[in-house]
């Protein structure tokens, strides 16, 4: 039976709102229900026989998730065998979530617009038809007066825009800003914690129906369909790590887009203007570098600001052959002021955040709000220094602020580190509009707001087994590997699937069909630990297959072709 997105983050609140923590009793200290929030939590339907076979499993999913993991699979690049948990189940440990999967609460992410004379103000809107991440490509193109691709699935939220013949001019800046990890069930959970998001959604135009479109629901394949207007089928970044012929590589191996198999808005654009435009980007990892494009790696194109900030202040990278990164940001002032003003906000200077010992660690540091309100620095100061937005060539920039998702994955989405961290991504939102009015100018520029994805709720609270993707690994290969030649049937790994070593598949005689249909089949019980206790919640469910589905990748199409008959 599925479970609705809305039933599973009702369980989840209801356990925040019961669990002991470091809260006051303040408006923003509780999390709230998300808007679609049912009157009480769905109990979990104990499950003792899976679904059938790899086909019958597959094709037994609800259609929008075949749907989103077709769109997220190319043949070659993806993992040769690909799997889903069953709902709530994700793949993780209690002390750690992932949120790469098609369910809806990974998938539901706001996308909102704002501009005075640009962007109605509309508020809220639900449009009758589907809204995925790959409609803001041509919704910026539209604003630029840019020809979009028409074979694109992106298709414009012209609902949100002024029509160009009421429009001024053209913007001077567009800026699009991604809270990663900042999905809907993370914002409903903390409602108060993000005011002035609200009101830009109120001022301008928020589509509430809005999904990734795609799974895997993870960074670097999400950015490269708001970048292209396209999903992983089509642009080839499917996850962090992806097949190329017989080696397993990162997706933006290099900091650079060479994977990248569709060319971005940004390329389209900058090439439109000759190169007049300023085009930039200023974001984690490289992993984002698919919302700008190839640089002057694209035949025509030119190096393109790209600022990767994986390290720490003063020790930014790129790839210089390609961008562009201006020395300037590596000296820019305030770090510490930040780092003390964050330190000193529960009154003493102790190095700690929240109770957590992570201000005198830089690689924790970074999951902290300093690094928020160093990357507003570091942004204005790259604005001012290249005149983003002081001519009519319209400019375009994008960021990424990581931090929601940083503090997702170390704390859990109900824990008051996530209300806090909101509350510092909102404050530093309204910086960067604040910026845009005083020096771009009042109604010359447009905001686009969205997410990547949302985040995994705490299993115990959900009622969620985190599978332990190690112990399925250890498991299947105990079952299927029996060659005694040092090699592993597993290349690598991810939360949606394996890829195999064909080699050694082949020395053990086993197909991607046996290992499916032996995942399929995977119970709650061997996914246990030696000696580990089971939480006395789990115990009736011991029986259980913990994964929805598990099939060959490249029986894509004949699950597709199922998936259809059935809807």
């Amino acid at each position: 039976m599925r479970r609705s997105s809305a039933a599973i983050l009702t369980l989840l609140v209801l356990a925040a709102c019961s669990s002991d923590g470091p809260t006051s009793p303040t408006a923003t200290d509780t999390p709230a229900p998300p808007k679609k929030a049912v009157a009480s939590a769905t109990p979990i339907e104990i499950v003792t026989e899976p679904a059938g076979d790899w086909l019958e499993s597959a094709c037994s999913m609800p259609f929008e998730y075949v749907e989103r993991i077709r769109r997220g699979y190319v043949k070659g690049r993806s993992p040769e065998i690909l799997f889903v948990p069953r709902e709530p189940n994700f793949f993780g440990g209690f002390t750690s979530t992932t949120h790469s999967g098609p369910w809806d609460y990974v998938q539901e992410v706001p996308i909102a617009f704002y501009g005075p004379g640009f962007i109605q103000s509309k508020g809220e809107i639900e449009l009758d038809r589907e809204v995925t991440l790959a409609d803001i490509a041509p919704t910026l193109a539209n604003l630029l007066e840019t020809d979009f691709p028409k074979d694109r699935p992106g298709r414009a939220i012209t609902e949100a825009l002024v029509p160009k013949d009421e429009r001024p001019n053209k913007p001077r800046m567009i800026l699009v800003v991604v809270w990663d990890g900042g999905g809907w069930d993370v914002l409903h959970t903390w409602p108060n914690a993000w005011p002035f998001l609200n009101g830009l959604m109120q001022d301008g135009t928020s589509i509430t129906n809005a999904t990734v479109g795609s799974s895997p629901s993870v960074t670097p394949a999400v950015h490269a369909t708001i970048g292209t207007g396209t999903f992983p089928k089509d642009h080839g970044i499917v996850d962090i790590p992806i097949r190329m012929g017989a080696d397993i590589v990162g997706a933006y191996d290099g900091r650079s887009g060479q994977y990248m198999e569709e060319t971005t808005l940004a390329d389209i654009y900058d090439q439109e203007t000759n190169n007049k435009a300023k085009i930039g980007m200023l974001a984690y990892k490289s992993w984002h570098l698919g919302m700008i494009g190839k640089g002057a790696q694209l035949p025509g194109g030119d190096r393109d600001i790209a600022v990767i900030a994986e390290k720490s202040a003063g020790d930014l990278v790129s790839n210089e052959t390609y961008y562009e990164l201006p020395e300037y940001l590596q000296h820019v002032s305030g770090f510490d002021d930040d780092k003390r003003s964050v330190d000193l906000e529960d009154g003493k200077l102790d190095d700690k955040w929240m109770g957590h010992e992570v201000l005198d660690d830089p690689s924790e540091l970074r999951h902290t709000p300093v690094w928020s309100l160093y990357q507003t620095r570091l942004l204005t100061t790259l604005f001012d220094n290249e005149r983003y937005g002081q001519d009519d060539v319209t400019d375009l920039f994008y960021t990424n602020y990581k931090q929601v998702d940083d503090v997702g994955h170390d704390w859990n989405m109900l824990n008051p580190e996530m209300r806090e961290i909101l509350r510092y991504s909102d404050d530093q939102l309204k910086k960067l509009v604040v910026y845009l009015d005083s020096h771009v100018g009042r109604h010359k520029w447009v905001v686009a707001f969205t997410a990547d994805h949302g985040q995994s709720p705490d299993p115990m609270a959900a009622q969620a087994w985190p599978v332990r993707i190690q112990l399925l690994q250890d498991d299947v290969s105990k079952e299927f590997d029996h060659t005694d030649n040092g090699v592993d049937l597993f290349q690598d790994e991810r939360p949606v699937g394996f890829w195999l070593d064909a080699d050694e598949m082949a020395a053990n005689d086993v197909t991607e069909e046996d290992i499916s249909n032996y995942i399929v089949d995977y119970r709650l019980e061997q996914n246990l630990r030696p000696g580990e206790k089971v939480p006395d919640q789990y115990k009736k469910r011991l029986r259980e297959p913990i994964l929805a589905s598990a099939f060959p990748s490249d029986e894509m199409g004949k699950i597709w072709a199922c998936a259809k008959r059935r809807a």
